[in-house]
């Protein structure tokens, strides 16, 4: 007869601890005869045998298999509660077509942080994205979009770069049928000066203050925007006798109409310049 001892010390049990069990699956006479295994013997029969999942989570987190992909734990997608949107505390990262028709649960995906879409990317609802987006295909809206003050416009409005983000502007600011609006960058020359020229403007109005000399304007790089048009026009301050002079000097290895430079001294004369994507053209040049 078996001999059973009571051990009330209760304690936390290791891998290499035996079970003693009772082996029902052999024919008689060894049918039902004991036997030991370890615990590790069980929670390998466990996992492998009948999908044995351990972990826990966090409430309205959506699950994942964790590192061993044999137990469970949050994920980086929450809902904020039941009926509520998803938000993607994470980089949102679509590598295929991606079609988001209306609405994750109330009508807005959230993304916090950087994301990247490779796939064509179709957005029937609201999608709010507080963090860098990269587009690397096509896109679809079929919602509203709104710029940085959360206006979708009005229509006939065109989206404008601003250096804060976008805005919806008229399109009668920008093009009124087949006449430009071109909005000036001011400045104003002096004997012996310079600047480099980084506006994003396509016309300069300058001005002229103190003697006689030369103001030096540095051209951005012909290579950097191809096809770009500027023009540059003088305004009513220069004297006469031509000699206030301004000269265009593009970047080391370009050139302006095939020289180092270019100039022009007088009051109400402009130059308009095109580049071919290696050098600059004088495609215009007034002189009274």
């Amino acid at each position: 007869m078996a001999i059973i001892y009571s051990y009330p010390e209760k304690t936390t049990p290791a891998g290499g601890d035996f079970l003693v069990i009772t082996d029902s699956e052999q024919p008689a006479p060894k049918k039902n005869r004991t036997k030991s295994l370890t615990i590790d013997n069980l929670a390998s029969y466990i996992s492998t045998s009948i999908g044995g999942i351990t972990g826990g989570g966090t409430l309205n987190t959506i699950a994942m298999f964790t590192p061993d992909g044999q137990k469970v734990g949050d994920s980086k997608i929450t809902q904020q509660a039941i009926g509520a949107g998803v938000t993607v505390n994470t980089n949102l990262i679509v590598t295929d077509d991606t079609s988001i028709q209306g609405n994750l649960l109330t009508d807005s995906l959230e993304v916090s942080d950087d994301s990247s879409f490779n796939g064509e990317a179709i957005f029937g609802g609201d999608i709010e994205v507080t963090g860098d987006a990269t587009f690397e295909s096509e896109i679809t809206i079929n919602g509203p979009l709104y710029d940085q003050s959360g206006s979708t416009g009005a229509a006939g409005q065109l989206l404008t770069s601003t250096s804060q983000g976008v805005d919806w502007d008229d399109a009668a600011d920008i093009v009124s049928g087949a006449v430009a609006k071109l909005i000036p960058y001011v400045t104003t020359a002096t004997p012996g000066g310079s600047e480099t020229y980084t506006a994003l403007n396509n016309i300069v109005k300058i001005g002229w203050s103190g003697g006689n000399g030369i103001y030096v304007i540095n051209l951005p790089s012909a290579t950097a925007i191809p096809y770009r048009n500027v023009r540059f026009v003088t305004n009513g301050t220069y004297p006469g006798g031509g000699a206030h002079k301004l000269r265009f000097t593009p970047p080391v290895g370009e050139t302006i109409d095939g020289n180092a430079y270019f100039e022009i001294s007088k009051a109400y004369e402009g130059i308009s310049i095109w580049s071919t994507g290696t050098e600059w053209v004088v495609i215009q040049a007034k002189a009274h």
